[in-house]
C-alpha cells in the first residue's frame, strides 16, 4: 500500500509543474498557462476517441453513429486548437488605453475567426449530414443536411462582417 501511494506521488511530482510563485500577474498567467495544456490535452484525447469511434462505426454502416464520431473528433480538434490562442489573454501590469484596446482588437479577432470556423464546420457537417443521407435514401436527413448547410453559410457569411463593427 505504501508502495503504491509512493509510485503515485512519484508519478504526480513528474507531471505537474512546480507551484507558481511571483507577482498576482505572473501567478494568474502561470494558472492560465497550465489550465491551458490540459485543456489542450484533453481536447488531443476526445479527438482520439472521436476517431477510434469513426473507425469502428465503419464496420456498422450506421450514418448517424458515423456523424456523431465526426462530431466528438472534430470537437477534440476544437477545443486543442482554441487553447493554442491563450495568449490573448496576457494580462499586463498595468492597463493603458493602447494596452486596452490592444486586447479587445484581439479578443474580438478570436472571436471572429473561431465565428468563422464554426460556420464552416456546419457547412462541412452539414455536407456530410446531407451525403449520408443521400446514400441512405431518407428525405427527412437530407433536409436536416441542407438545414445544417446553410445555417453554416450564414453565420460563416455573417462572421465575415464582424470586422466591419469593430474598430
Amino acid at each position: 500500500m505504501i508502495c503504491a501511494m509512493n509510485m503515485i506521488a512519484f508519478f504526480l511530482a513528474k507531471i505537474l509543474p512546480d507551484p507558481p510563485a511571483g507577482t498576482p500577474n505572473e501567478i494568474l498567467q502561470d494558472g492560465v498557462d497550465f489550465f491551458g495544456l490540459w485543456i489542450a490535452r484533453i481536447g488531443g484525447f476526445v479527438a482520439f476517441a472521436g476517431m477510434v469511434k469513426f473507425a469502428l462505426s465503419i464496420s456498422h454502416d450506421d450514418a448517424k453513429e458515423q456523424l456523431q464520431s465526426i462530431f466528438t473528433m472534430i470537437s477534440g480538434f476544437m477545443i486543442r486548437s482554441a487553447v493554442g490562442k491563450l495568449d490573448i489573454f496576457k494580462i499586463p501590469a498595468v492597463y493603458t488605453e493602447v494596452a486596452a484596446n490592444t486586447e479587445f482588437k484581439a479578443i474580438m479577432t478570436f472571436i471572429g475567426s473561431w465565428t468563422r470556423r464554426v460556420g464552416a464546420l456546419g457547412l462541412l457537417i452539414g455536407g456530410i449530414m446531407f451525403a449520408l443521407a443521400i446514400k441512405d435514401n431518407n428525405a427527412v436527413s437530407k433536409i436536416t443536411g441542407l438545414r445544417a448547410l446553410s445555417t453554416g453559410a450564414i453565420i460563416a457569411a455573417v462572421s465575415a462582417l464582424l470586422p466591419k463593427f469593430v474598430v
